[in-house]
């Protein structure tokens, strides 16, 4: 029944929404005074006139939050609009001036009369719980994880196979590990353990690094696994700056761009990193401010070009709003890409549907080709969905790695959990998540036998295809 009665909040909000201004809403906490729940996510909100407690909740359990990084976004940069008639909320976390509500997911909130009673910090005793910080991880991982059918994950067994192990003299450690042993069950990298004194715990099975472990093992000249991948990403970056664009690059945005010609042509970005294009002391809406800057440098440098190389397949991620932000240099109309749906509890509800923007200063319509490998994630594959979208754009390579879903944080005592509770669905119900976007033209990128010159052979490649073309 509750599942239910969220279906249909979720859709007479989605529907109130629909019909107002988001321009005339208020900002200020004083109006938006008293308590709410949000749609997905298990949060609840307490936001008195000067301060924004934050509280995770389950079916079983809330308590008060100490994801640090959340708090500080919704007590300094969010922005809090409140429908006329007081009993919906949505809040936008980053603040990206103008576009505020274009590049981030809207939050969205229903008013309670009230905290539940149950609401609290956890107690000293609680937090040296180990049977207690089980129960709560596990009910917490069983709600909230989205892809528990696709990854093969039986939450029931899971809990049979491991609460045996926990007593209440499991140590701090002991029970980390185990929490380790869980969450790397979903091979899903977004899906993690934090312990301040043993570090993360997470799948780290990439069929890329898979392999380069083989190619590590039949050769000796470098004896530590960690230098040898320090050697392939060395290598790599070279072959990048010194023979594709023969030393005549320009690398900007902090080192998270490099750019240039591969052929008089045709232009090549290399999309190093969808974050940190300026200093860390910046806000986001400076670092995307910076990007814009490059980028419109980048596209007035190559509006002459027949063709441009995107690539993407060094890509760990970042954040959405900065694809958003690139993917809009390369359209004309606005283009709808995705909707995100948020999980909870067995069911899916409807989160923001987003919109490649054509960029106000140069649009470039011509040929463009993304090259990706499964190294690409997380934001680099929500990118790609925008990219892959537009009609002058072909995707080239193996597909991306399968992890496009936002990492939703959750303090479980002195731990800290992220996993993936959102689906991005393309407008024909299309999702990615596991098996990765795919491509439209496949080509090898670190193929076993020439993992450390492979890329550059596919940058070779794509360049003969458009030639060709």
């Amino acid at each position: 029944m509750r599942n239910a009665f969220l279906i249909i909040l979720t859709f007479l909000y989605s529907a109130s929404y629909a019909q107002l201004d988001v321009d005339n809403f208020t900002s200020d906490k004083v109006n938006a005074t008293g308590v709410w729940k949000s749609i997905g996510d298990g949060y609840l909100l307490k936001i008195d006139p000067t301060v924004i407690t934050l509280y995770s909740y389950t079916n079983k359990y809330c308590y008060k939050e100490q994801n640090d990084y959340v708090i500080d976004l919704l007590n300094n940069s969010s922005t809090l609009q409140l429908n006329p008639t007081k009993d919906t909320l949505s809040v936008y976390l980053q603040d990206f001036g103008e576009k505020t509500k274009t590049l981030q997911d809207r939050k969205r909130f229903y008013k309670l009369n009230s905290l539940p009673q149950n609401c609290a910090a956890l107690t000293a005793a609680q937090q040296n719980d180990s049977e207690y910080l089980f129960e709560l991880f596990w009910s917490t991982l069983k709600e909230n994880y989205a892809f528990a059918k696709e990854r093969n994950l039986d939450w029931e067994q899971i809990y049979k196979n491991y609460r045996p192990k926990i007593t209440s003299k499991t140590s701090k450690k002991d029970l980390f590990n185990l929490f380790g042993e869980i969450v790397t069950q979903t091979k899903d990298q977004h899906t993690k353990i934090i312990s301040k004194e043993d570090g993360t715990r997470q799948y780290s099975g990439v069929p890329t690094a898979l392999r380069l472990e083989e190619v590590f093992k039949q050769q000796d000249s470098t004896k530590n696994f960690n230098d040898f991948i320090s050697l392939f990403f060395k290598t790599n970056y070279e072959n990048i700056s010194n023979d594709l664009l023969q030393g005549n690059g320009n690398k900007v945005a902090n080192g998270k761009i490099e750019w240039g010609s591969v052929t008089p042509d045709i232009g090549y970005i290399h999309l190093h990193s969808l974050t940190g294009f300026a200093s860390n002391s910046l806000s986001r809406k400076q670092h995307l401010d910076t990007l814009n800057f490059y980028m419109t440098q980048i596209m007035k440098s190559f509006q002459y070009k027949k063709a441009i190389i995107v690539d993407v397949s060094f890509n760990f991620g970042g954040y959405d709003a900065a694809g958003l932000t690139i993917s809009g240099y390369f359209t004309a109309r606005p283009t709808p890409v995705y909707t995100k749906y948020i999980f909870q509890n067995g069911s899916f509800y409807k989160g923001t549907e987003f919109i490649v923007t054509p960029s106000a200063t140069h649009q470039f319509t011509k040929p463009v080709y993304v090259l990706t490998s499964d190294i690409s994630r997380s934001a680099a594959e929500s990118f790609v969905m925008q990219m892959k979208s537009l009609p002058n754009v072909q995707v080239v390579g193996t597909n991306t790695l399968g992890i496009l879903s936002d990492m939703l944080g959750k303090s479980i005592g002195d731990y800290y959990l992220t996993l993936s509770n959102e689906k991005y669905l393309t407008p024909s119900g299309k999702s990615y998540e596991v098996k990765g976007v795919d491509v439209d033209i496949k080509l090898p990128v670190f193929p076993k036998d020439n993992m450390f010159n492979g890329h550059r052979d596919a940058v070779s490649q794509i360049i003969k295809i458009i030639e060709k073309k």
